[in-house]
């Protein structure tokens, strides 16, 4: 089952739960206040993007003589 991220408006808590697919947009209690926590997109699928991906490889070399 995926790990999912919830954060607490209450009390700014972030926290995890590992929920299956068909609960994962459910509202989950917070440990700290219990209040009602909205699940929140991690980051690493928010600067997910080709643009970034290709600058992190060296430029290919050009062979002109054949």
């Amino acid at each position: 089952m995926p790990v999912y991220t919830y954060r607490c408006e209450e009390c700014s808590e972030n926290f995890e739960r590992i929920q299956p697919m068909s609960r994962a947009s459910e509202p989950q209690p917070c440990p700290t206040c219990e209040h009602e926590s909205d699940r929140v997109m991690a980051a690493i699928f928010e600067n997910n993007s080709t643009k970034n991906r290709s600058a992190n490889f060296p430029k290919r070399k050009r062979y002109t003589n054949w």
